[in-house]
Parts: structure tokens; C-alpha cells; sequence
């Protein structure tokens, strides 16, 4: 009864704002729907398990380059983690699903013998209604190096079997929305090398802490192969990721909001050039 004073306004806005009312209602219905999904199907009703990140690098100390603070990227955390899951492989094949700037994928191609991205062409990104200032900025830190391999396609409908390739270290980040992560994740499994091989996926949490970004999480979970693999997806700590890996690790649900570690962090920025975007 507290709320009941809200009621008018709320309908008020369903008659002054009905798109609005309608686009958070369809978002309200989606993650519940997931959420639900991955509660009864999966049988997780408080999201993955989580790999403390220390627990897969107990000497973390790694720099990362051409990180923006905008919007739009992965958090520092999230790339590290590549970069240092990159290390295990002696040349390392890395694919990503879904490069914008670039950030992530040129800072695994230091460590990283050879690198693939697949990400939207300008044409597919026009006409998703993506904006010009987007667009202009698409690979900006990628597209230079030598041992990074542009694929500018849908991931969803690209015919992977074109690369005659599989990849160590796989990175999904492209959709985010239910059925294009399962597509995604189906085809990322695939493209795994061996036993050994590692993949991660992007915002399987809305936030570092206990927020599953349940879509993306129904997604994964049911786009995964069988049960057996699912058992060994995890979340990571401290970080948006998510990983499937092969190994034993210890796991738990942590408590929010209470460290069990810090991180030291040394910043240096330099300006870009205009002619660099």
C-alpha cells in the first residue's frame, strides 16, 4: 500500500509516454523470463558459481594498453583477463565475437600469435541504426596490426567452416540479447581447438558484483552443449566475464560489497591525433 501513490503517475505516463511504459515492460518481461530459464531449466536461481580471480592468477600483475574509459568497452579487469589467459598458450589463436574500438583485442594480440576478429561491416552496422560516430570509430586500435585478422560479417550468420581454423582462447561479445548469445555460444564451442582450449564471454553480469545479466546468461547456458560443459562455466570475479574452462577450482556465491582483495593501479594517459579516428 506505500507504493499506491505511484499508481497515478504511472498511469499517467502509460498515456504520455506509452513507448517508453512498453520498451521497460518488454525488458521487465525478458530478464524475468531468463531469469526464470536459468532458475528452472539450469536449476540457478542465484546465477553461476564464481572462480575468484586470484584463483586462476595468484601472481596477477599485468599492463594494459589503448584503454578509453568510455563507454561501450570491456572493464580493465575483463581484459587482463585475456591478455593473461592469452599467456597459457604457447602462440596463442584468439578469436573474438563483437570488436568495436578494439581495445580488447589489441592488447591479446601483444601475447597473442594470431588473432581473428568477426564483427558487424559497416554496412550491417548502418543498418542496425548503429550512429556514424560509432561507426567512425570501429577497429580504430586493431586495424593496423599484422597479426590481427578482420572479419566483417553478422557473427550469427557467418559460415565459420571459411576459416578452416580452430582457436585456443575464444572471446564472445557481440549480441547481448538471448538468441543471439545461444548462436553465438553454439558456434564458439565449435570453434574450440582442444580440451586445453578456453572460452570467455562478455556481461554475463550487469555489474562486478552479484547482478547476473540473466539474458545473456540463458543465452550461454543454453547454448552450451550439454550438460557436462555447463559444469564448467563459471563466473569471474571482480570482473563482467564469464569462462568456460577445463580444470578444478574452487567456486562460491560471495558475499556483496565485502572485498577480499585490492588492486594497485598505475594510469598514464596520452592524446590521440585527429587523424587516429
Amino acid at each position: 500500500m506505500k507504493n499506491i501513490g505511484l499508481l497515478f503517475p504511472f498511469l499517467r505516463l502509460c498515456f504520455t509516454n506509452t513507448s517508453e511504459v512498453m520498451k521497460n515492460l518488454y525488458n521487465f518481461t525478458v530478464v524475468t523470463k531468463s531469469k526464470n530459464m536459468v532458475s528452472q531449466k539450469f536449476g540457478l536461481p542465484k546465477g553461476l558459481p564464481t572462480i575468484d580471480i586470484l584463483e586462476l592468477f595468484p601472481d596477477l600483475n599485468e599492463t594494459i594498453e589503448n584503454y578509453t574509459f568510455l563507454e561501450g568497452t570491456s572493464r580493465i579487469t575483463d581484459i587482463t583477463i585475456l591478455k593473461l589467459l592469452a599467456k597459457r598458450f604457447e602462440n596463442a589463436r584468439y578469436l573474438e565475437f563483437g570488436t568495436w574500438r578494439g581495445e580488447s583485442i589489441s592488447n591479446v594480440a601483444r601475447v597473442a600469435k594470431e588473432c581473428y576478429s568477426i564483427s558487424f561491416s559497416e554496412k550491417e552496422m548502418r543498418a542496425f541504426g548503429i550512429g556514424e560516430n560509432s561507426i567512425k570509430v570501429s577497429r580504430m586500435f586493431s586495424k593496423g596490426l599484422s597479426n590481427v585478422h578482420h572479419i566483417e560479417h553478422n557473427s550469427q550468420t557467418y559460415d565459420f567452416s571459411k576459416l578452416e581454423k580452430t582457436f585456443d582462447l575464444v572471446f564472445v561479445d557481440a549480441d547481448h540479447k538471448y538468441e543471439g548469445v545461444k548462436i553465438d555460444t553454439k558456434n564458439a564451442f565449435k570453434l574450440l581447438k582442444d580440451e586445453n582450449s578456453i572460452l570467455v564471454w562478455h556481461d554475463i553480469g550487469k555489474g562486478l558484483e552479484e547482478l547476473s545479466n540473466w539474458e545473456v546468461l540463458a543465452g550461454v547456458l543454453d547454448g552450451a552443449p550439454s550438460d557436462e560443459h555447463r559444469r564448467k562455466i563459471y563466473r569471474i570475479s571482480n570482473s563482467l566475464c564469464g569462462i568456460y574452462m577445463n580444470g578444478s577450482f574452487k567456486s562460491s556465491f560471495p558475499e556483496p560489497f565485502v572485498p577480499n582483495k585490492t588492486f594497485d593501479i598505475q594510469i598514464k594517459a596520452r592524446s590521440l591525433s585527429s587523424q587516429s579516428v
